[in-house]
This record gives structure tokens, sequence and C-alpha cells, in this order.
């Protein structure tokens, strides 16, 4: 899809929703899986009057693959959104505490790997080693950690230790 597609998606959607509304041109962002567009209202635009002003509207994407909108928020900076989107999907995708290990490396060290895995979830010893031992036999494993960002310490440990891992975001299996 090119932009003026994606415009024409943003255009019959949102702005044919809200027609006291326009793009603003010149700020729309062309990204790897999709394109994002900001509007504001006419008034605002044509008169510079910030009493005319919206507030709390986020930008709209445009997915690049088949022109899903996706309206996001206003509470993070724009590349929050365009980090959730190019990892997920979706831009208002979050991190979770599960954990998906997919490949060992040659030397991998198991017994720091199965240590990590222990630490930062509520696994036992026997638990944490299956997790592990499941990544050799099947190619993949997953675990869930106490929190997202003992998930997030997981994937650097899993990587030190010689492992292959990532933080699964919300929309993800």
């Amino acid at each position: 899809m090119n932009l003026k597609q994606a415009r024409e998606i943003f255009e019959n959607s949102l702005l044919a929703l809200n027609s006291d509304c326009v793009i603003v041109e010149g700020a729309t962002r062309e990204y790897s899986r999709c394109f994002v567009f900001f509007y504001q209202s006419k008034k605002f635009i044509e008169t510079g009057d910030v009493r005319a002003m919206l507030g709390g509207n986020g930008p709209v994407f445009v997915n690049r693959e088949n022109g899903r909108v996706f309206e996001a928020g206003s509470a993070f900076p724009v590349c929050h959104y365009v980090k959730a989107f190019e990892a997920c999907g979706d831009p208002l995708g979050q991190l979770t505490e599960k954990v998906k290990i997919f490949s060992l490396n040659p030397g991998a060290n198991r017994v720091r790997a199965i240590q990590s895995v222990k630490e930062k979830s509520e696994m036992g010893l026997s638990q944490a080693k299956a997790v592990i031992d499941n990544v050799q036999a099947n190619g993949a494993s997953y675990f869930t950690a106490l929190t997202v960002e003992y998930a997030e310490q997981a994937v650097v440990a899993l990587k030190e230790s010689g492992f292959d891992s990532v933080q699964l975001w919300s929309n993800q299996c």
C-alpha cells in the first residue's frame, strides 16, 4: 500500500465520521508496517485559535498490509505507539510477562538459563529445567515471569546464557 491509498483509507474512515476535522498536512509519517496520520479541527487549522484546538486526539495508524485503521492514544509519545505497532501490529499493544525462548546457540549455558527462568518466575527448579529442555526438544518454549520488568530482564539473561528469546506483546500468543 502506498501513502496515497493509506491517506484515502484514513479520510474515508476517521475523517468521514468527523466532518469538522482535517488532516494535519506535513505531519504524516511513514514506517515499515504502517502510516501514521494526525488530525485537528478545521477551525484551529484555519484560524490558529487554540480554543478551537482538539485535545486528547492521538494519531491514527493505517496498516500497510491490510489497510486496517487504529486510533492510538495521547498518553504516550508517538514513538511509543509506533514501537508497539512495529512489534505486534497494534499501537495500543503492551509488553507482557510472557517470554518465548525460541532457540539455543552452540555453547549455551543451560544451567545459567535454568537459573534465570527460575529467578524471574514462580517456577521451581524442575519446572524451569523443563522449560529449557523443551527449547532443545521442540525448538521453542514459553514461561511467564513475575512482572513485565522481570520478563525484560529474563530476555537479557537468557541471551547472555546463549538462548534467543523475546518478550511477548499483549496480542501475541
